[in-house]
Order: C-alpha cells, then sequence, then structure tokens
C-alpha cells in the first residue's frame, strides 16, 4: 500500500496499476495502467498502432502477450485499450476535485 486517501482507506502503490508497452522484440513502445478489475488496460495510440502482438511487463517481471485482436484502437483520441490476462493488476485509483 502506498497511503492512505483523503477519506482514510488504503490507496494501493501506482506500480500496482502500471504496465511498459513494448513490441515482440522487447523494444518499448509506451506505457499503460489498469482501468478496471478484470483487466483493461489503457495506454496510447501511438503505443500499439502497427504491431501484430503487444508485450505488457507488470511488476515483479508478469509478462502478457496479446495479440492486436485484443486491442481497441481508438486513433481520434490517441487512446487504445487492451484486454489482458493473467497479469492480476490493480486498477488505478483516480478522483476528481470539485
Amino acid at each position: 500500500m502506498a497511503g492512505r486517501g483523503r477519506d482514510g482507506f488504503p490507496v494501493p502503490a501506482p506500480e500496482a496499476s502500471l504496465v511498459r508497452v513494448c513490441d515482440l522484440a522487447g523494444r518499448p513502445r509506451g506505457t499503460g495502467f489498469a482501468a478496471d478489475e478484470h483487466g483493461t488496460v489503457i495506454t496510447s495510440h501511438e503505443a500499439v498502432d502497427g504491431l501484430a502482438r503487444i508485450v505488457l511487463y507488470a511488476a515483479d517481471d508478469r509478462t502478457c502477450v496479446v495479440p492486436a485482436e485484443a486491442v481497441a484502437e481508438l486513433p481520434g483520441t490517441d487512446l487504445a485499450l487492451i484486454r489482458t490476462e493473467g497479469l492480476a493488476l490493480r486498477p488505478l485509483p483516480v478522483a476528481a476535485r470539485a
């Protein structure tokens, strides 16, 4: 745990939510973060554009190879959603300030 939020509840360390996005040769393409408990990772469109397979590296040397079919590219927003399995990522906590 990274600490406690304003409401007093524990806040996980951000590293538990982050991945490195690489091509099959291991060249870095970008980073991403877990959006939910189901393994959805959000990254930039640029990080996945043109790749047939994507390799995600999480904390503790966990890896996941993802085919292009598991990627929803959203070039109009410069985002991509990646469906992953086996990384056991925690969603990145996001809060809005009033």
